[in-house]
């Protein structure tokens, strides 16, 4: 063999046999120290126990800079503790929006009704109609009496407008979903003289048949009215009456913690809006912003319900109250008939819901033949300048559809005044 050759085969066998050597003396032990540079175990364990200390007190000075923030949001933004105090700084009322309902009903009840805040004493059906609402009409005048919600108010005042001669008594609730209003008419049956009786249904507020309390669909606003909830049994309407029905049993409810258990699961049982974690009151509304993380739970709680109710094609056909509400309205129909009255079924199709309503109870207002108007076709839903900021329809037309509702009571009383 050539020298040079020689010579590197020796020298490549003195490097393998090192490289043996050297990986025969690796163990766990002190593989650990190989990687850091430290062949001395306590030196290694050193900058280990540096960061894990630097990473405990940037988690502690981290969590007292959120504490500091969160306590200095409440301390910036209180809200007001008076229940009459209607009109809040906005950034109070945000920082509030996701405290629990029983936290914000808590502080809307004052010592007597009177104390309370006024949509905390709206609403409740024991308390309607109010008493200066007329029972009977005035000489040469007609008596229409409407059961609803605000859309309804807003129209019997325009149609009051243009015609002086209808006197109008109205039992109204906050946003007044059918049931409320259903029953709201049957306990005014027999009180008072009307020549119509309107039973009015708002679109965005259908939802409302799958609950029992104002304040679990309005959780930003809770409105603690309470209302029926209806079942179809054997093909009869079943009312089932809620356990607190008046601002004086809510006020004794909140002062009994056994009423307000069972209150609350009433509401568990037959309100599917109803969920614990943002109704009940506890340490989280303490906290700035772990109330908003209720508030963001409480929004994609509402929306899984709505979306099993509506979407952009309409009322789910499968949807429980569906056959529900159709009885109601053909009951409401019936009743009023019977008690020698016209009935009337107006319709509000409002944002987001396009003709739905219509699609929804044509069908059965035809079939019993009971007189209605739907205001898609003078103020359709689609065209936003139809409506205000709040979701109210414009003056204007609100205008239109008075116009509207007018002729429709005037064909329906020319026909009662031609009937033996």
């Amino acid at each position: 063999m050539h020298p040079r050759n020689l010579f590197t085969f020796n020298s490549k066998a003195a490097k393998a046999a090192q490289r043996q050597q050297n990986s025969s003396q690796l163990t766990p032990d002190n593989l650990d120290h190989s990687l850091d540079g430290s062949s001395d175990p306590a030196q290694s364990a050193t900058p280990l126990r540096q960061q894990l200390r630097s990473a405990l007190a940037t988690s502690f000075w981290f969590c007292c800079a959120l504490a500091s923030f969160d306590a200095a949001i409440n301390l910036l933004f209180p809200y007001p503790k008076d229940p009459l105090e209607t009109a809040p700084k906005a950034l109070s009322l945000y920082f509030d929006y996701g405290r629990s309902l029983e936290g914000k009903v808590a502080r809307q009840i004052g010592s007597t009704d009177e104390t309370s805040a006024l949509i905390a004493q709206a609403g409740w059906l024991g308390d309607l109609p109010n008493p200066a609402e007329p029972k009977q009409p005035k000489p040469g005048h007609h008596l229409i009496s409407l059961y609803g919600m605000s859309f309804v108010g807003n129209l019997a005042e325009a149609i009051h407008d243009l015609d002086p001669s209808l006197d109008m008594r109205l039992h109204l609730g906050p946003a007044s979903p059918p049931n409320h209003t259903f029953a709201a008419y049957q306990r005014d049956r027999g009180q008072q003289q009307a020549d119509i009786v309107v039973f009015g249904i708002l679109a965005s507020s259908v939802r409302g048949m799958d609950a029992v309390s104002g304040m679990n669909l309005l959780t930003d606003f809770p409105a603690p009215f309470t209302f029926p909830h209806y079942e179809l049994q054997q093909g009869k309407l079943v009312e089932i009456a809620p356990k607190v029905q008046s601002l004086a049993d809510l006020r004794q409810a909140f002062q009994d913690p056994q009423q307000q258990q069972a209150f609350a699961a009433q509401m568990q049982q037959y309100d599917r809006f109803f969920d614990s974690f943002i109704y009940e009151q506890n340490l989280l509304d303490r906290s700035a912003m772990l109330r908003m993380i209720r508030r963001a739970w409480a929004k994609t709680h509402q929306e899984q319900v709505e979306s099993q109710i509506h979407d952009r094609q309409g009322f789910k056909p499968n949807w429980p109250q569906v056959p529900v509400l159709k009885a109601m309205v053909a009951e409401f129909a019936a009743t009023a008939r019977a008690d020698g009255k016209r009935p009337l079924v107006i319709l509000f199709n409002d944002r987001g819901f396009d003709d739905h309503l219509y699609q929804l109870l044509q069908p059965t207002l035809e079939a019993n033949q009971i007189p209605y108007f739907s205001t898609h076709e003078t103020a359709p839903a689609t065209d936003g300048s139809n409506f205000v900021g709040d979701g109210h329809f414009t003056e204007a037309a609100n205008h239109k559809l008075a116009e509207k509702a007018l002729s429709v009571i005037q064909q329906e009383l020319r026909q009662a005044d031609r009937q033996p």
